[in-house]
């Protein structure tokens, strides 16, 4: 049980399955036009394991990675590209545990990146968890590539209780219950 780094070929497959299969076709939300590109085998991933089983996972663009293939730009900062929690496993706080094991994997960085868009739900995640830990607020942004500092935001600014992130989500509650 435990966040594991991917390294063999099976656990890449795993992967692979979690994120274009289990999330692309079986449990991605109907309303939502989010899909997962696959994950290349030259990037850092991992999988949290539950009883035997992926619970979910969550991969990593590296500092000095290319940004893509048509352009020369490297990652500025190491950047939480996806995160994923499989339905049976939510609420169970697995969410919380993948950020606070990339933000403790990078421990000497003095910046962590998270890839843009944030959805509502990853929001609430940083939340709880920038509340529990104050010393993480001025290290988390919500990023474009490469990261650099005109392209990065506040994760703490946007997610904390009154931030932007909170205003949106109170609004469209608001509008939904009308």
């Amino acid at each position: 049980c435990g966040v594991l780094q991917v390294r063999s070929i099976g656990e890449r497959v795993v992967l692979f399955l979690l994120s274009q299969v289990v999330f692309g076709a079986l449990e991605r939300p109907v309303d939502e036009d989010i899909y997962f590109t696959p994950h290349p085998a030259g990037e850092l991933g991992k999988i949290l394991w539950r009883d035997g089983e992926a619970a979910g996972f969550y991969t990593i663009k590296r500092k000095g990675s290319l940004c893509d293939s048509c352009t020369s730009q490297s990652y500025t900062l190491p950047v939480l590209d996806t995160l994923f929690v499989r339905r049976r496993w939510r609420r169970a706080g697995l969410a919380l545990g993948m950020l606070e094991d990339f933000c403790s994997s990078f421990a000497s960085e003095e910046a962590l990146g998270i890839s843009c868009p944030i959805s509502a739900s990853m929001y609430q995640v940083c939340r709880k968890f920038l509340l529990a830990h104050e010393e993480q607020r001025d290290r988390l942004f919500e990023v474009e590539a490469p990261g650099g500092w005109s392209q990065r935001r506040s994760v703490w600014l946007q997610a904390r209780p009154g931030g932007t992130a909170a205003h949106r989500e109170a609004r469209t509650r608001a509008r939904d219950h009308l």
